[in-house]
């Protein structure tokens, strides 16, 4: 009888102290009630200016007649190998702008041959450089780009092998132009 009598005693002084701690859950009252803060004020509308529409002067404000860059094609020569085609390197273009790699990062629109795709740049190292991926390219030479360069105004774009896919050069901090090694002209802006 004396362990009944302890387990009595024992869920007698446990029911008490429950009862001692009522919670606002049960509908008791509690000394520290939560009130969320009031929602914020509505903001006024800010002025806006007026809106004018003009054209557009050329990207990065070249004349594309005058840019060896730009729409010409590529000079194709006879090879030694049976008057086999190959491009020519276009020289860079003097004077371009300094950029640095932190200037690179994140996405940009590369344009050539008709593809228009995304460009994804870090500075994550990898094979040949810094990681970089393509997205939504249909050329396969883009479609492998895995890793880019700097080098003074040169940027080169490598794939999985370490190889060459295109070499640019900056006219902007947010514009290069160049071409892949296939000759095609290619141009990655933001």
């Amino acid at each position: 009888m004396s362990h009944s009598w302890r387990a009595i005693a024992a869920t007698s002084a446990l029911a008490a102290s429950l009862a001692a701690c009522q919670s606002a859950y049960f509908g008791g009252q509690s000394s520290n009630r939560y009130s969320p803060p009031p929602p914020p004020r509505p903001l006024a509308a800010a002025p806006v200016g007026t809106v004018s529409q003009s054209e557009l002067p050329p990207p990065g404000g070249a004349n594309a007649a005058n840019d060896p860059m730009m729409g010409e094609p590529p000079d194709l020569r006879p090879g030694s190998d049976g008057g086999v085609q190959t491009a020519t390197a276009t020289p860079p273009p003097s004077g371009g702008a300094a950029i640095g790699r932190a200037d690179l990062l994140g996405g940009w629109t590369v344009s050539s041959g008709g593809d228009s795709c995304q460009l994804f740049m870090s500075l994550t190292s990898w094979s040949g450089g810094y990681r970089a991926s393509t997205r939504g390219c249909t050329s396969p030479a883009l479609q492998n780009v895995s890793a880019w360069n700097l080098s003074g105004n040169q940027v080169t774009l490598l794939d999985q092998g370490s190889s060459t896919v295109a070499r640019l050069y900056s006219t902007s901090k947010t514009q290069f132009n160049g071409q892949t090694e296939a000759g095609a002209a290619i141009s990655v802006a933001r």
